[in-house]
């Protein structure tokens, strides 16, 4: 591995800091950082919205950001983010115009037009601290994600998130519903709580208040997670006609399920839309919009499920697949959840070079670096369309030797070796393995034949979709054209491409923050339509072909 020199990157008025490769894109620095920032032309330059400030070192303009940019602007140091490269440490504002919507409503004040500030609860007068918070939270299969809110004027308090403490039990709904009927159901929910109650213990700290000033939780999750999470038996989601055993919203005594917050305080938990399509889903539906939006848009939530919705302000259609959790770097030979050591970025020109979360020595994969692993291989012609891994003697001719020295065998099977022993924190080499590309080729695969059969039913080709709303485990920092390559995204739809972040934990701050908020999810789960894509002979034929991965000249 070169030893690429990365580059600072900080972010106002978080005072947030990033560590990138040089030729980063200011909107690709933005994502690690977890600041979205709208890009409803697919990062084209087109738009405009991405406008951001760089107040220290701004790069010079390219021919996109002189003709959409004023000359004033560009003096003041005023970037398009999705074009502006990173050639030196910058410091860069970004204001809350540029912001995704979930993000501005609850970090900036409040847009009243989609969510007026107006929670479902009133602060306490004999409150000594006089602290009105609450929680929202993303209650994932292989991640829990939490968020503590100032419910009275606006604003994100604190943030912590856990790997999902039931994944010993099983890494996929299917098999914690198999623990669940097997006596399991009480552990699994045990777990989950008291993880929730770590997440909040540690937000309360943050803030320097006690855990009695959370006056509200909300959370959101698939079905399953959404199930166990309030002790209701899940195993009937196994089972044709997979039905969910409950849909509606709820509302729950925090102390009837063991949850630390303020006396009296209730647990909300969103409405789910089906058995395989749940209150995460609707979600991102409330978080990006679409269900207000004139035209046809793709939204996809990818994460341990896959969930596909398609459609707008006259129609939602919704469908569930099981993309397994590659893309959250589980069930990878080395992979980890996107923290510091994470390689996340992988690049092949001349040698390997790497991007790694907090600027640390590399420690494994999570799931954007993986997908961009694969890209790399296949690019480099080290992997072929069937996914199978070139082994040394095999490899094509003008490949650098440094590129060359790379190719290993791991479990007598060809394995590309991304970080030397030496380079490495844990002192063994970070490779990507046979099975390892495998794994993504099923999740892809899952993936990309869900959106076939979700478009055939919807009557449109991938052509007719306007935006691609890309969310969930990487929503906010995979590279659209390394998605694409892999087949994750029909080509056609690489520059209409998104990122929105985690707008699951984002529905769940806006249902939290405001009752008009909480209404319109309600309106999203019972007016959207479930596509169930298990038993169909045409999603297994699909999923056959999406297996593949596309050859060069597609993805161009």
């Amino acid at each position: 591995m070169t030893a690429p020199h990365t580059l600072k990157v900080t972010f106002l008025p978080e005072n947030s800091h990033v560590h990138v490769l040089p030729g980063t894109t200011i909107l690709e620095a933005a994502g690690r950082a977890d600041i979205i920032i709208e890009t409803p032309c697919g990062a084209r330059g087109t738009c405009g919205q991405c406008r951001v400030t760089v107040s220290r070192n701004a790069p010079e303009p390219n021919t996109v950001e002189r003709a959409r940019l004023s000359a004033d602007e560009i003096a003041r140091g005023v970037r398009l983010a999705c074009q502006a490269e990173i050639t030196a440490d910058l410091t860069v504002e970004v204001p809350a115009s540029s912001r995704f919507l979930g993000q501005r409503i609850l970090s900036h004040g409040v847009d009243e037009a989609v969510c007026r500030l107006d929670p479902c609860v009133a602060l306490d007068a004999n409150d000594p601290a006089g602290r009105l918070l609450g929680a929202a939270f993303d209650v994932g299969t292989t991640t829990i994600v939490g968020a503590l809110l100032d419910l009275a004027h606006g604003g994100r308090i604190a943030t912590a998130s856990r790997a999902n403490p039931q994944i010993p039990l099983g890494d996929d709904v299917i098999a914690r519903i198999g623990h669940a009927g097997d006596g399991g159901l009480a552990q699994l929910q045990e777990l989950v709580v008291g993880c929730l109650n770590e997440v909040i213990a540690e937000m309360c700290d943050r803030a320097g208040v006690g855990t009695d000033s959370v006056y509200e939780i909300t959370a959101v999750g698939n079905t399953t997670m959404h199930h166990i999470l309030l002790g209701i038996d899940p195993t009937p989601l196994a089972h044709a006609p997979y039905h969910a055993v409950l849909l509606d919203s709820r509302l729950t005594p925090t102390e009837q399920l063991g949850l630390h917050a303020r006396a009296g305080a209730r647990l909300y938990t969103m409405a789910n839309i089906a058995g395989y399509v749940g209150g995460d889903t609707v979600g991102v539906i409330l978080a990006s919009g679409m269900h207000e939006h004139d035209g046809v848009q793709l939204a996809l939530d990818i994460g341990t499920n896959g969930e596909i919705v398609l459609g707008g302000r006259d129609r939602l259609v919704a469908c569930s697949t099981a993309a397994g959790p590659a893309f959250e770097g589980a069930r990878i030979r080395q992979g980890m959840r996107a923290a510091k050591g994470a390689i996340e970025k992988v690049l092949i020109d001349g040698d390997v070079q790497l991007n790694v979360i907090g600027s640390h020595a590399p420690r494994g994969l999570c799931g954007t670096g993986v997908i961009d692993a694969v890209a790399a291989l296949l690019d480099a012609g080290l992997v072929d369309a069937t996914g199978r891994m070139l082994s040394g003697d095999e490899l094509p001719a003008g490949l650098g030797d440094a590129v060359r020295a790379r190719v290993v065998e791991q479990d007598d099977q060809p394995a590309f070796e991304l970080v030397h022993a030496d380079d490495s924190a844990t002192g063994e080499p970070i490779r990507l393995t046979q099975r390892d590309v495998r794994e993504v080729q099923l999740g892809k695969g899952a993936i990309r034949a869900g959106t076939s059969i979700i478009l055939r039913e919807f009557g449109i080709s991938a052509g007719d979709v306007g935006r691609v709303l890309l969310a969930g485990a990487f929503g906010n920092f995979v590279r659209a054209r390394s998605a694409a390559r892999i087949g994750l995204l029909p080509a056609e739809l690489r520059d209409r491409v998104e990122f929105i972040g985690n707008a699951a934990g984002t529905g769940a701050k806006m249902v939290l923050a405001g009752r008009s908020c909480r209404e319109a999810a309600e309106r999203i789960a019972r007016e959207t339509e479930y596509v169930e894509l298990a038993g169909r002979p045409d999603f297994q034929m699909e999923f056959a072909e999406a297996m593949m991965f596309p050859e060069p000249e597609a993805v161009r």
